[in-house]
């Protein structure tokens, strides 16, 4: 880190706005702004410093590399205005209007143009640091937001600038995407943007006595992260912390195949097979994922983690959860209802020795019950569980260790002998935020799941006492029963049936770590100062300037 006291708020920056002629300002036109001195001075740079030897008097002009010289022309006329010495590597021009267009867009500073391969040129902007921040602050958030909002991002987005030169070896310091941060000159910048740029001129954050980055991100979601967590390294100024501001409704949801998942994991750099399992396996102090573990039919696994966790799946955020969606023809399989041997169940059921009267079928001599009423029988035991449905997405979850929360029609009369529809049950069942196969069939428009399946899902023991044509249930967990959470197991597993897809729902936007924007609009609107809105999000950190 740069001691503070060294730190020059008076630089000028470098700023790349065309890399190698690929970027959407790949343009060679620069334009003197209506109504502002017209002309241009042509000549070298030395370091920052500009060099001039040439005056120009045309507003507009087009550059380009030609014979291995730079060349300058009038836009309108093409007549040529100027021609460098062959071989030269940059070419220098300063506008005499305060603002100049280039690409659409207006800026302050000077233009650098260099070579880059074959006839395509690299344009830099050298500009000051202010005239800098005040091209960033209405891109990044809005103009009409909150003054201590925009104080706030005013600051970090100078402290971004003065502590991140990412690109030097390319002959700039920043450039002007989201891989830095926003730039995009003044045709956004208002009176108000402008005022919280100039209300904290030259200030940037410390920490203990030395400039610091002022990383920055649109939405926690509901917590930031340790940048240790996302990047490595030691951060102590950027801890994460749950966020109690942010009110933005920032969630998300993507679903992304087998084989997608697959080839995202591919093109990250990651050898795999065919995708069985994806889960998360670790999770921070803040509830945000830090690892997921992928298997494949093989067995094979890849761990990804930190930031990872989210580029490699082209996801928004850190904080979300996976579901894995089983194939809704999982038990094609099954015999279908015109073979099928059926009727009620007749058999007596006991749960721990007292008798317990659960809606069934038998069906090909094993008994089927509905999983609501097997819940509402265990509920108070070891084994409870709750069930809800998904109709949306023909989905059964459970959860294991939860009370059942009845929704009635639970432990009704007899089913009916008279069966008017039966086939396999489509529904995907998810225990724990993990897909399991249960063998089911889809009775009357009601779902029935084999006993020994859910018993052995779920821990409690099923058994069958011949003599007394009883099904006995005992309560007590199986001692093979999962001695991990219920939720984030730590070690990965594998479905029997591998999901076809998973969805991965979560909330926030961005790489979590520094300063939430949405978190700072609300502090904001909550009468927070600028002041208090960066001590919160960054910990023991100063203001100097």
């Amino acid at each position: 880190m740069v001691p503070a006291s060294a730190v020059d708020t008076n630089v000028i920056l470098r700023v790349g706005l065309t890399i190698n002629g690929a970027s959407s300002f790949a343009d060679p036109k620069l334009e003197n702004v209506s109504g502002e001195p017209t002309g241009y001075t042509i000549g070298q740079m030395q370091g920052t410093t500009f060099s001039g030897s040439t005056s120009i008097s045309s507003s507009q002009l087009t550059i380009q590399l030609v014979n291995d010289a730079f060349q300058v022309s009038d836009t309108a006329t093409g007549k040529v205005l100027y021609t460098s010495a062959q071989g030269a590597d940059h070419l220098a021009i300063r506008p005499n209007s305060a603002l100049t267009w280039f690409k659409g867009y207006k800026w302050n500073g000077d233009f650098v143009y260099r070579r880059a391969s074959g006839n395509n040129l690299t344009v830099i902007n050298y500009v000051g640091l202010e005239d800098y921040v005040k091209g960033v602050l209405p891109y990044e958030i809005s103009a009409d937001w909150p003054a201590e909002a925009q104080k706030a991002q005013a600051v970090c987005a100078r402290s971004f600038a003065l502590g991140t030169h990412k690109h030097t070896s390319a002959g700039y310091d920043l450039c002007n995407t989201t891989n830095c941060q926003v730039y995009l000159g003044t045709n956004l910048a208002t009176a108000a943007s402008d005022a919280a740029v100039d209300a904290t001129r030259g200030e940037y954050l410390t920490y203990n006595g030395e400039l610091v980055i002022g990383y920055f991100f649109s939405s926690d979601g509901g917590a930031t992260e340790d940048a240790a967590n996302v990047w490595g390294g030691d951060y102590p100024y950027l801890q994460g912390k749950e966020d109690p501001y942010e009110t933005y409704d920032s969630s998300w949801s993507v679903t992304l195949t087998a084989d997608e998942v697959r080839q995202k994991l591919v093109n990250a750099g990651y050898s795999i097979g065919a995708i069985a399992n994806v889960e998360v396996t670790k999770r921070t102090d803040t509830d945000n994922v830090n690892e997921v573990t992928v298997t494949d039919t093989d067995g094979k696994t890849v761990t990804i983690q930190r930031d990872n966790v989210r580029t490699v799946f082209g996801l928004d955020s850190i904080r979300y959860t996976i579901t894995p969606n089983a194939a809704k023809s999982a038990s094609a399989a099954l015999p279908q209802s015109a073979s099928l041997k059926i009727s009620p169940s007749t058999h007596k059921v006991t749960l721990d020795g007292k008798s317990v009267a659960p809606q069934g079928y038998n069906i090909e001599n094993n008994n089927y019950y509905k999983l609501r009423d097997i819940a509402y029988i265990l509920n108070g035991t070891d084994s409870q569980f709750n069930v809800s449905w998904d109709s949306d997405a023909n989905r059964i979850e459970l959860i294991s260790g939860t009370a059942y929360q009845a929704v009635g029609g639970e432990m009704a009369d007899s089913v009916s002998a008279q069966i008017k529809s039966c086939m396999p049950s489509s529904a995907t069942i998810v225990l724990d935020g993990k897909t399991i196969s249960l063998t089911g069939y889809l009775v009357n428009g009601n779902n029935y799941y084999k006993l020994r399946d859910v018993g052995s899902a779920l821990g409690f023991g099923v058994d069958y006492d011949s003599d007394k044509q009883t099904v006995v249930i005992d309560s007590a967990p199986s001692s093979s029963e999962d001695p991990e959470g219920p939720v984030v197991p730590e070690t990965p597993t594998t479905p029997a049936v591998p999901p076809v897809s998973y969805t991965f729902t979560g909330t926030g936007w961005g790489h979590s770590v520094g300063m939430s924007q949405w978190g700072a609009y609300a502090m904001a609107q909550q009468g927070f100062t600028y002041e208090e809105i960066l001590k919160f999000y960054y910990t023991g950190i100063s203001i100097a300037g």
